[in-house]
C-alpha cells in the first residue's frame, strides 16, 4: 500500500463559488440565467417580450436541487492520527464495499494481501463518512466536491495526510436528528483528503483535523434525471415543445421527449456538455411559435425593450439568442450603442451564435476599466470557441494593473486550454502547477480553492532571496538559505516516525523548488532527490510563509470566489424542486 499524503485549504463549504458538473460550470451567473419556477404573475420578467410564448412561461424545471449523497469510506496513510474504532453496522457495510470496490486477493502463490478487516484494525486508517452534492443535470462521471469526517465518537485524531479509498455514495435524506433515508448508488468518491493549512496557531480560524475535503474527489456513476414539467397538463403542448426543442437542437438521436401531458424528459445536447446550465436556460428561452413574421417583429421589441434599465437583460439576450439568424441584424446594430448594458448582453447573444463582431465587442468591454461587465466579458471569452481573437484580448489582459483582472484572464485562458499558460502536473494527482507569463510591476502567486488544485504563478523568475528561513508548523519541512547562498537546504521530517532526511540541496527559483516539494519522493538515478512527496496543503503553506516573510517577492493570493462581484447580485429563491 503506498501512502499519498495531500492536503489543502479546508473549504466549509461543498460549493464555494463554482461546482464541477461534467465539464460544465455551474455559477451564481447560471443560477440566474436559470430563472427556475419564475412565478408568472410576480415581477418584470412577467410583462417582458422575453418571457411571452417562451417555453419557459409554460414549464418550470423539476430536479434542479443539488442531490445530496453520502456513504463511509476508509482512509489510510493517517500514521499513529487513526484509529481501530468502528461500529458494528458500519463495519459490516464498509468491508462489503472495500471487497466490492477494491482487489485483495493475490494471483501470485505464496503471497497474500492485506485485506479490508486488517485495514479497518489497523491505526493508520481511519472510517469517516463522506458526503456531497451531485450538481443539478450532472451527466455520468460528472465531477463534484465531497467532505469526509471521521466518525463520531472515534478516537481518530487528524485525517491530515490521509487519502480516501473508492467509495460508494447513495442517495440520501434526513428526515429526522435521528433518522435518514438512504437509496440507489449514484456516485463514487476517493482522493486525497486536503485540511487548511493556516489553521495551526490561530485559535480564531482553526479548523477541525478530523474533518477535510476532497476537491472534485465525488464523481456520479448515472445521468441526473432532468425534465420540463407543464404548469397545465396537455399532451398536445408537450409534444409541441418537446418538437420545438429537437428542431432547435438537431443531432443524431432526440434530446427531448414528451413522455406525459406533464413532462418532457430532457438530454443536455453534445455541444452544450460543458456548458449545461447555458443550455438549459436557452431551452426556457426558445419561443414556440416559429412564424418568421413574429420573429421578426420580436426581434425588434426585445431590442427596444433591451434599451430599459429595468429591463431582464440577461432573460433577453437569451431570448435573442434563441431566435439565432433571425436577430443577427438588430445585434449588429446594437453592438456599438452607448449603454454598457446594451452592448454587452447584445455581445453575449452574438457571440453565442458565433458572430465574430461580437467577439470584438465582448473584447471592448473586457478591456474597459470602468465596466461593470468587465468580469462576464472576460468569462464569456473564454468560453467563446473558435474565436482567436479572444485569445488574443485574454493574453493582453494578463498584463493588467488589476491583478483581479489578470486572475480572470487566466482562469479564461485555462478554460480554453490556452497553450501560452505552461501548465505541469505535479505527481498523479497532487496539483497543476501553471507559469502564466506577464509583464510589469505585479509579480504574484495565486492558488486555487476549488474546483481543481492549481498554483499559478504570475511572472517570469519568480525565485526565493536568502536569507531564508521556514519551518512547518508540524515539522515536515524545513527550508534554509544563509545571505549570499546560490542553493536552498531542505531537511524533510516523516512525522509519524521522526526520520529526518539528509540536506537536500533545492533551488533558488520557484518553479523548481515547488516540483520538488510536491512530486512523489523518489530519489533519481544520480542519487539525487527528486520528490519530496509534500502534499498540495503543505507546498501552499511553504509558499505562502515564503511570500509574507519576503523571502519571495512576491504577493500572495488565495482564491476568494466573490459571486457579487463577478456576476452579479443573486436574486430570490424560485420554485421548489424535486430532490431526484
Amino acid at each position: 500500500m503506498t501512502r499519498i499524503s495531500t492536503y489543502c485549504l479546508h473549504v466549509t463549504s461543498f460549493l464555494v463559488g463554482l461546482c464541477a458538473c461534467g465539464g460544465c460550470t455551474w455559477l451564481y451567473e447560471d443560477r440566474q440565467k436559470l430563472d427556475l419556477g419564475v412565478d408568472p404573475t410576480l415581477g418584470p420578467l412577467a410583462n417582458s417580450a422575453a418571457y411571452r410564448d417562451t417555453i419557459g412561461a409554460y414549464t418550470y424545471y423539476d430536479g434542479m436541487r443539488p442531490m445530496r449523497v453520502r456513504g463511509y469510506g476508509l482512509v489510510v496513510g493517517l500514521g499513529k492520527n487513526g484509529s481501530r474504532d468502528c461500529p458494528r453496522n458500519v463495519y459490516d457495510r464498509l468491508v462489503q464495499s472495500l471487497y466490492k470496490q477494491h482487489e485483495f486477493a493475490s494471483n501470485v502463490v505464496g503471497v497474500t494481501r492485506i485485506t479490508p478487516e486488517q485495514l479497518i484494525d489497523d491505526i493508520d486508517t481511519a472510517v469517516v463518512v463522506v458526503q456531497g452534492e451531485i450538481p443539478p443535470a450532472a451527466t455520468k462521471g460528472a465531477p463534484f466536491d465531497v467532505a469526509v469526517m471521521a466518525l463520531p465518537g472515534t478516537q481518530t485524531k487528524s485525517l491530515r495526510g490521509g487519502r480516501l479509498y473508492t467509495t460508494e455514495l447513495q442517495i440520501f435524506r434526513q428526515v429526522s436528528p435521528t433518522a435518514s433515508i438512504t437509496g440507489q448508488i449514484l456516485a463514487r468518491a476517493s482522493g486525497p483528503v486536503f485540511i487548511n493549512p493556516f489553521s495551526e496557531g490561530e485559535s480564531a480560524t482553526r479548523s477541525n483535523p478530523r474533518q477535510g475535503i476532497i476537491i472534485g474527489g465525488g464523481e456520479a456513476v448515472t445521468d441526473r434525471r432532468v425534465r420540463l414539467v407543464l404548469l397545465e397538463p396537455s399532451y398536445q403542448q408537450a409534444r409541441r415543445i418537446q418538437d420545438r426543442i429537437n428542431a432547435h437542437f438537431p443531432g443524431p438521436r432526440p434530446i427531448a421527449d414528451a413522455t406525459s401531458p406533464s413532462f418532457i424528459r430532457l438530454q443536455v445536447a453534445q455541444e452544450y456538455k460543458g456548458d449545461c446550465a447555458h443550455f438549459l436556460a436557452l431551452v426556457r428561452a426558445l419561443y414556440l411559435p416559429r412564424d418568421p413574421n413574429f420573429q421578426a417583429t420580436r426581434v425588434r421589441m426585445l431590442a427596444e425593450e433591451l434599451t430599459r434599465p429595468e429591463a431582464p437583460h440577461s432573460q433577453i439576450a437569451l431570448a435573442l439568442e434563441g431566435l439565432g439568424r433571425t436577430a443577427s441584424g438588430v445585434l449588429n446594430e446594437l453592438y456599438t450603442h452607448p449603454k454598457d448594458h446594451v452592448s454587452f448582453h447584445a455581445a453575449a447573444a452574438g457571440l453565442r451564435l458565433g458572430d465574430h463582431i461580437a467577439g470584438d465587442a465582448m473584447a471592448m468591454q473586457a478591456r474597459n476599466a470602468i465596466s461593470e461587465y468587465r468580469f462576464q466579458a472576460i468569462r464569456a471569452l473564454g468560453r467563446a470557441e473558435g474565436m482567436a481573437g479572444a485569445a488574443i484580448t485574454l493574453r493582453e489582459l494578463l498584463h493588467d494593473k488589476d491583478p483581479r483582472v489578470q486572475i480572470a484572464a487566466y482562469e479564461a485562458l485555462i478554460e480554453r486550454n490556452d497553450p501560452i499558460i505552461r501548465s505541469m502536473r505535479i505527481a498523479a494527482d497532487n496539483f497543476v502547477l501553471d507559469n502564466v507569463p506577464t509583464r510589469g510591476a505585479n509579480r504574484f502567486m495565486y492558488v486555487k480553492r476549488s474546483g481543481s488544485r492549481r498554483i499559478a504563478l504570475f511572472g517570469d523568475e519568480l525565485r526565493c532571496l536568502p536569507p531564508v528561513f521556514y519551518r512547518a508548523p508540524d515539522g515536515s519541512l524545513l527550508i534554509n538559505a544563509g545571505p549570499g547562498d546560490e542553493a536552498l537546504t531542505l531537511l524533510r521530517t516523516v512525522v509519524p516516525s521522526g526520520d529526518i532526511s539528509s540536506p537536500i540541496s533545492a533551488p533558488l527559483e520557484l518553479p523548481g523548488l515547488i516540483r520538488l516539494m510536491g512530486s512523489e519522493a523518489d530519489i533519481g538515478l544520480d542519487g539525487q532527490v527528486v520528490g519530496l512527496g509534500l502534499d498540495y496543503g503543505a507546498v501552499t503553506r511553504a509558499l505562502y510563509h515564503l511570500c509574507t516573510d519576503r523571502s519571495v517577492e512576491a504577493k500572495f493570493i488565495l482564491e476568494q470566489p466573490n459571486a457579487a462581484e463577478l456576476f452579479g447580485p443573486a436574486r430570490p429563491a424560485g420554485r421548489p424542486e424535486s430532490e431526484l
